[in-house]
């Protein structure tokens, strides 16, 4: 795999912000930003629930796969130069319930966590 398509949530601070660091990291597979439900991401990926792209971080492989959720924030940590051992980690049997469960409360709560964070706009 060489590159990963990330659908991100651009009326999220925290989203946004996520998205600014991301694009400044070292990485081993290149990333490529996408709104989620733009026009854009319907014209690349017809397939996708685009409802549902929206509730979630949607990461693309260039292989076609679909990672949803917590694995999609674990592909973008394996992306990545100095968090791809985090990825590895977080992934394990032992890791992986406490990894989900963080991740999915993040993305439910994106919305109150970028207003208490001052990330709105």
């Amino acid at each position: 795999m060489l590159a990963l398509t990330v659908l991100y949530d651009p009326e999220c601070g925290l989203c946004r912000r996520a998205h600014e660091w991301l694009a400044e990291q070292s990485k081993i597979v290149e990333l490529n930003f996408v709104p989620c439900a733009s026009d854009e991401a319907r014209k690349r990926y017809p397939q996708l629930d685009h409802d549902l792209t929206k509730k979630d971080l949607t990461v693309v492989g260039d292989d076609g796969g679909v990672y949803f959720g917590p694995k999609a924030w674990l592909m973008v940590l394996w992306a990545l130069a100095r968090y791809r051992d985090w990825a590895y980690r977080l992934a394990t049997p032992e890791l992986l319930p406490t990894t989900k469960r963080v991740v999915s409360l993040i993305s439910q709560n994106r919305y109150q966590i970028s207003r208490a964070a001052g990330l709105y706009r």
